[in-house]
């Protein structure tokens, strides 16, 4: 499946975009039909379930042909055992693989927490892309519910690699960027939903703001994993007061401007610092957080210089 975002006369979104990029794997008919029969023939959420199961629910739900609405109602019913699981895995990670001293771990059950949050992602991604290929939302109250939590997710994986100082899966990043900017326009946009177009463009104007508000909570998530790596519990404290003060602009004006925080929509990665003057080709947003976010992460990078010793480490991401 594949998100395709052209240049549009959008206002705040960058100009001259042209951003395709694709969400998991295509599958055949042959693999969608039994996909789901598999999914049909799965046990039930309030059964019991191990990691290894939920994972090849996801896996199979993923690869089925199921509408969106379908698709996030399971995940609604499968949100709650995913957490579950993962908590415990995750407690079980810290306190057999050494998390406090920092060291990388491969254990099974670390590598299905990941895999586990990754599947939820691109699950929640399929659903939204499916809607917006359609153009047939949801119910509202679900639709909103799958926005939070495809923010949410990607946050615990970036919590997830953070702790045990790996990178996030390939294309992680480059996911998010391609369905924050898909929302956005959308929400702008609001085409399917008739509800919304009958009820005035404030709806489509909150909408436009509450997306941005945990886009911009996810982007300075993944600048204190670079940082604090292990610690980022402990530095999450002003993170929403900080992501309504950031702002998101258009690079437009701003070339050849230094020290400026780029998310470059055609990069896997975080947000990073350019250094240099920015380039006239760059394609993403320029990134204000507010001084006291600098201010931190300033310290943090100070501290390090000085005693690399004392628990702030670089995160591989």
């Amino acid at each position: 499946m594949t998100l395709q975002t052209v240049a549009r006369p959008t206002p705040g979104l960058p100009t001259g975009l042209d951003l395709t990029i694709a969400i998991g794997e295509s599958v055949s008919s042959g693999q969608l039909g039994s996909a789901s029969s598999l999914l049909a023939a799965l046990p039930s959420v309030g059964a019991r379930i191990s990691p290894a199961k939920l994972i090849e629910m996801l896996e199979a739900l993923l690869a089925s042909d199921v509408d969106a609405a379908a698709r996030l109602g399971l995940l609604h019913a499968w949100t709650a055992p995913v957490l579950a699981v993962g908590e415990h895995l995750g407690d079980h990670a810290g306190r057999h693989a050494g998390e406090e001293s920092g060291a990388r771990t491969g254990g099974s059950g670390s590598i299905f927490e990941g895999r586990l949050y990754r599947l939820m992602f691109r699950n929640l991604a399929a659903a939204i892309e499916w809607a917006a290929d359609r153009q047939r939302a949801p119910d509202g109250d679900l639709n909103a519910w799958a926005i939070r939590n495809l923010f949410y997710f990607f946050q615990h994986q970036i919590r997830h690699a953070a702790r045990l100082q790996i990178p996030l899966p390939a294309g992680s990043w480059r996911d998010l960027h391609a369905l924050s900017v898909r929302l956005v326009v959308s929400a702008r946009y609001p085409r399917a939903a008739k509800r919304l177009r009958e009820a005035g463009s404030e709806v489509g104007h909150q909408g436009v703001k509450a997306i941005e508000l945990r886009y911009k909570e996810v982007l300075l998530l993944g600048l204190i994993a670079q940082v604090f790596a292990t610690a980022i519990q402990d530095h999450l404290k002003g993170l929403r007061t900080w992501a309504v003060e950031t702002r998101l602009e258009n690079p437009f004006g701003l070339t050849g401007q230094r020290g400026l925080w780029l998310v470059d929509l055609a990069d896997d990665a975080p947000p990073c610092e350019c250094t240099g003057p920015l380039s006239p080709d760059f394609r993403g947003w320029v990134l204000f957080p507010p001084e006291d976010f600098v201010r931190m992460l300033d310290s943090a990078r100070l501290s390090e210089t000085f005693a690399p010793d004392r628990g702030v480490r670089p995160s591989p991401f």
